[in-house]
């Protein structure tokens, strides 16, 4: 176990007898634990966001009224600092007025990617990963009692809205597990594995939503662009996974600077959707084949929005590429998941 989980660990045990569950939650966690009770209407997330450039964009986004932020990967840039460096990284961005502001009125969730766990392309050979971990939790204000801090790597699990309407948000590791050195490539690891089929298939949920900080759909990899593809027996399984449960599945993605809109038919015929929202404060335009892709890549700085109406016969979903800018939609696909 790592040192810092164990003094934490031991930190909470001391402190429980004296202080009610509730006072060790931050108030994060208290609204977190309220939102579990209501049904997801309106979900926003994005990616790659420059804690040293312009942060205005977390109006634009608070005007969409979302329920949840999720982050989805380099939520900072922090390449090859030290840990004490990322922690000053980090708190510039909760100390920034316009940030501060956003998630004092919308809790938040989320994993990492390369930039904020260590370096480009960085993998789970990297010695301190415990530390970054850590930090990432901290700058979440994950609750202390949270099962996430007692295993290795950020994986989690989150459910909410009562049944009927509940959607599961699942929420994957690409970093800590990753080694590309092996004959056998891996990107999630047995552990992380277990854990995703196991909440999968148990899963109670109406909606299942995974949030992958590295795109799935997309059939190109090459030199530093990285994703699913080149990782492609964990890519088939998890198709196969998702194509084993009859609940509808879309994936969340960051990490290439682009917004894309994606639907895949697996064999079965189900779809599933993946929608790419990478560029908070800088985002590129370059079209790179593929057949699943729907309509163009935005590359403009946008984020990502899931709306969700529980009125009809399944969830009808919309998924949407807006402005980190001004108030316009790049993008929108909708679908009703009736099974």
């Amino acid at each position: 176990m790592d040192r810092r989980l164990f003094v934490r660990l031991g930190l909470m045990a001391a402190a429980a007898p004296l202080f009610p569950k509730s006072l060790l939650a931050s108030s994060v966690s208290d609204r977190l634990n309220v939102l579990s009770e209501e049904p997801l209407r309106r979900i926003a997330f994005g990616s790659c966001n420059d804690q040293t450039k312009n942060q205005s964009h977390w109006s634009w986004i608070a005007r969409e009224n979302p329920q949840l932020w999720i982050w989805l990967g380099d939520n900072i840039y922090a390449d090859r600092a030290t840990l004490d460096q990322r922690r000053d990284r980090y708190q510039s961005l909760k100390n920034n007025p316009d940030y501060k502001k956003f998630i004092d009125q919308v809790p938040v969730i989320g994993t990492w990617d390369d930039h904020d766990y260590y370096n480009e392309n960085a993998d789970g050979s990297y010695a301190d990963k415990d530390g970054s971990k850590e930090l990432m939790l901290e700058f979440m204000d994950t609750a202390w009692d949270h099962p996430v801090w007692a295993r290795p790597g950020v994986f989690q699990s989150y459910g909410f809205g009562p049944v009927g309407q509940r959607t599961q948000i699942i929420l994957l590791d690409l970093r800590y597990f990753q080694d590309r050195n092996k004959n056998q490539k891996s990107l999630l690891g047995e552990l992380q594995w277990q854990f995703l089929e196991d909440e999968i298939r148990s899963s109670t949920a109406d909606l299942i939503l995974i949030g992958s900080s590295l795109n799935v759909c997309s059939p190109v990899v090459f030199a530093s662009l990285e994703g699913w593809q080149a990782f492609p027996a964990e890519k088939q399984r998890l198709y196969n996974l998702l194509a084993s449960i009859d609940k509808p599945c879309v994936l969340m993605s960051g990490d290439r600077h682009m917004g894309e809109l994606y639907r895949i038919i697996l064999p079965n015929g189900k779809p599933v959707y993946e929608v790419m929202a990478s560029g908070l404060t800088h985002a590129i335009g370059i079209k790179l084949p593929s057949k699943e892709r729907q309509g163009e890549p935005v590359g403009r700085k946008h984020f990502g929005l899931i709306n969700i109406d529980w009125t009809s016969s399944g969830p009808d979903v919309q998924l949407r590429l807006q402005s980190a800018e001004r108030s316009e939609v790049y993008h929108s696909l909708a679908t009703n998941f009736a099974f």
